[in-house]
């Protein structure tokens, strides 16, 4: 799997999680300027979830499927405990936080699981 096809597969999930999943509000396009909160928040952490493998590879650590798991977690379920607290346009209360997370820690592990897969090959 190529980085740009992971990147764009982490945006997708977060997009819809942004938009479908209970207990996650994309709040109207007036307060955020120029730009879908929505958009944002999915291009931000499908980002960060796409670089793990590549910036593990990059600092010469030892990419494993726990450090992949570890790190995807802690930016899926930060990023979610982030808009909930934080007045940003898209909000998630405690459902919307345990299952966005989850649905995006999946898909992220997944998706950078591969992208070892087709690096080690």
């Amino acid at each position: 799997m190529t980085y740009l096809r992971s990147l764009f597969l982490n945006f997708l999930i977060v997009f819809f999680v942004a938009k479908v999943i209970p207990g996650v509000t994309v709040h109207p396009f007036e307060n955020v300027p120029n730009i879908g909160a929505d958009l944002l928040f999915s291009i931000v952490v499908g980002f960060l979830n796409s670089i793990i493998v590549p910036l593990l590879v990059g600092l010469d650590l030892k990419a494993t499927n726990l450090k992949i798991g570890i790190i995807g977690f802690v930016i899926s379920f930060l990023s979610f405990i982030i808009i909930s607290l934080v007045d940003f346009g898209v909000s998630a209360n405690l459902t919307g936080i345990m299952i966005g997370g989850s649905l995006v820690w999946i898909f992220s592990f997944f998706t950078n699981y591969l992208e070892l897969k087709h690096l080690k090959r």
